[in-house]
């Protein structure tokens, strides 16, 4: 039924303030885009097979027609496609969004492959010495060594320090942007199945296993949000909050034995104050045991994250330290739980509009229940990571 209502109040919102468009207009086309490439260098603990240093680089370019009719309605479309790639050269060309919107009195419809409404606007740590909103990629320079991927981190992205709400892979759906009112602004968006995009049609119940440890997939996915900004004799407010819930997929019985995959139930929470050029802030993330199979014999935990930092801005130099603490299940073979914790400094430097240079410490403590008699996935060490950011 939620579904239903958010579908056809969008419908609603979008009827009401188009009026009658003018079928003529001119469309005009944006380009922009953004790109980075760094180099990390790792002294760890569980460094054996792995080399010290690394580099990795993406770039993103965008495409977006837009036209105004006579009534005042906005309407086009963005496309993002992004350079992607892995291990032996795997380069290839994808994209994240891919969709519709129109925009008046009313607030924003968006309608096809994107983000959600609480990744969009969600508040947390003030971060701007890291890329282009990336907040968690020390991690992708740990290696697989390190206990720190499958399970929950599978479910938000690839990252046990994520910050917003991101179960629903950038698949396709419906979001609606309401204006903002005294620096309020509330969302909403339905995704019928968050593993589906762009021109898929999947209309299948997605179905578990006895054994499955974690099922990411989740169908109609319904998420509300609400964030907050303004300024007040030169103290800046910024703050979110979002939930989002899910069904998850079809339990089976096997030998006796039935799997219980819990559906999906995930908040978040952030706030942030500056003056002066200072600003704190932090935020807080919780998954409880979505996507989990809580059947006899396994070992569920909750899934959270939070993280609280400081900044200070100057001219074209920016500096910063946070603290991020990501923890969950792990295996649920295994009763405990693994806990990632990073200490992050990083400075950034405008060199010119567009073009600025980076640099991060980041320490980590990695702790794992998954040790046996011949392994333990603890780990430890140092990360540096020097980059060129250039948004256009």
């Amino acid at each position: 039924m939620n579904r239903y209502l958010l579908a056809g109040s969008a419908a609603i919102a979008l009827a009401l303030g188009a009026g009658a468009a003018n079928a003529q207009a001119k469309f005009d086309v944006k380009v922009g885009g953004d790109a980075y490439f760094e180099g990390g260098y790792v002294d760890q603990d569980l460094d054996s097979g792995l080399r010290s240093t690394e580099f990795r680089n993406r770039m993103r370019i965008n495409i977006i027609p837009t036209a105004k009719a006579d009534n005042g309605l906005e309407y086009g479309a963005r496309l993002r496609m992004r350079s992607v790639g892995g291990a032996n050269n795997a380069r290839t060309t994808d994209n994240d969004r891919a969709y519709i919107f129109a925009q008046g009195s009313f607030g924003q419809v968006r309608m096809g492959t994107q983000n959600t409404f609480s990744d969009e606007t969600y508040v947390t740590a003030p971060q701007d010495y890291l890329p282009l909103g990336i907040y968690d990629g020390v991690t992708a320079f740990l290696g697989s060594n390190t206990d720190i991927s499958g399970g929950f981190a599978s479910l938000n992205g690839g990252s046990m320090l994520v910050q917003s709400l991101v179960p629903d892979g950038n698949s396709s759906k419906i979001v609606y942007f309401s204006p903002r009112f005294a620096g309020l602004q509330v969302g909403a968006s339905y995704t019928p199945r968050n593993d589906s995009s762009n021109t898929d049609v999947n209309r299948t119940d997605p179905v578990g296993t006895v054994a499955g440890q974690f099922a990411t997939t989740f169908t109609d996915m319904v998420e509300v949000g609400a964030n907050y900004s303004n300024t007040f004799g030169g103290v800046a407010l910024k703050a979110s909050a979002g939930y989002f819930w899910g069904q998850a997929v079809d339990d089976v019985t096997a030998g006796g034995v039935s799997s219980n995959y819990k559906d999906l139930n995930a908040w978040q929470v952030g706030a942030q104050v500056g003056y002066a050029g200072f600003s704190v802030g932090g935020s807080y993330v919780d998954f409880g045991k979505s996507g989990q199979n809580e059947r006899a014999g396994y070992f569920t935990e909750n899934s959270r994250n939070w993280v609280v930092g400081v900044q200070y801005t100057t001219g074209p130099i920016v500096v910063g330290a946070n603290y991020k603490n990501g923890k969950d299940a792990g295996s649920l073979l295994s009763r405990g739980e693994r806990e990632l914790q990073v200490y992050e400094i990083g400075v950034g430097y405008t060199v010119a509009p567009g073009f600025t240079l980076q640099a991060q410490y980041d320490y980590f403590e990695a702790d794992s229940d998954l040790t046996t008699a011949t392994s333990d996935r603890d780990d430890k060490g140092n990360v540096v990571i020097l980059r060129s950011v250039l948004a256009f």
